[in-house]
């Protein structure tokens, strides 16, 4: 089975086993996963993972951040959507009937990253609810945020087409970036999820400086003719 590399403030570092038993848990529980707008489903070796935002930027070159400062705080209701402008941010309550919660909060609040506006999050329990990310009606080979959970119930994960990262199967995280870059092809959306096998308690989280990159107009080009397969982008 392949292993995703994971990229850190040390470039090539593993994290040994954790995406072995993630991979082997997404197999057991893909009818429970919920894939929105995907163009093409990534594999496992298509996927490589940052913990370290500068290493993520130095791989995408230009990229799009929403920190939310603009956005008035309160609550998004189940079922609605919060246009930034850049981000469509969809609540779907449906699995559990409304049971979570999503906002934007001002940066006093707990949960903050760094002292301005954010979004959070509850998932609800049994099961989990979703929270649907689209950029603007774009397609994206790469996303990335700063997080922060106390991971005090079943924990959260990044789902990108079929791949879910579940951040809370990261040794010794709890708050910091993670982000991803896909090495062919693209997606419409991501999805923030809870836990798949584990659907006991809700899990908090918060949100905040949420970064994406498109592709440039040559390489989508290519894309649409079914040609492009790059280990790493960069712009001019």
């Amino acid at each position: 089975m392949p292993v995703r590399w994971l990229v850190g403030k040390n470039a090539g570092e593993r994290l040994s086993g954790v995406w072995e038993k993630e991979k082997e848990k997404q197999v057991k529980t893909a009818s429970m996963l919920l894939v929105v707008g995907c163009c093409v489903a990534p594999s496992l070796a298509q996927v490589t993972v940052y913990f370290d935002r500068t290493a993520w930027e130095a791989a995408v070159g230009d990229f799009m951040v929403e920190d939310f400062n603009t956005q008035t705080p309160g609550i998004i209701a189940d079922g609605s959507t919060l246009d930034t402008g850049m981000l469509q941010i969809t609540r779907d309550g449906s699995p559990n009937g409304g049971d979570g919660l999503l906002e934007i909060e001002p940066g006093g609040n707990f949960g903050n990253l760094d002292g301005t506006t954010f979004l959070s999050g509850e998932t609800g329990a049994s099961p989990h609810e979703n929270v649907i990310v689209e950029f603007g009606g774009q397609s994206i080979y790469a996303f990335g945020a700063d997080w922060f959970s106390p991971f005090s119930g079943d924990g959260i994960g990044i789902l990108v087409g079929s791949e879910l990262i579940l951040l809370d199967s990261i040794t010794g995280f709890n708050s910091g970036f993670v982000g991803f870059v896909l090495e062919s092809g693209t997606v419409d959306s991501i999805s923030i999820v809870g836990n798949p096998d584990a659907v006991t308690f809700q899990e908090l989280w918060s949100a905040d400086n949420f970064s994406y990159a498109v592709p440039a107009p040559s390489a989508l080009a290519l894309l649409g003719a079914g040609g492009l397969v790059a280990s790493r982008r960069r712009r001019a």
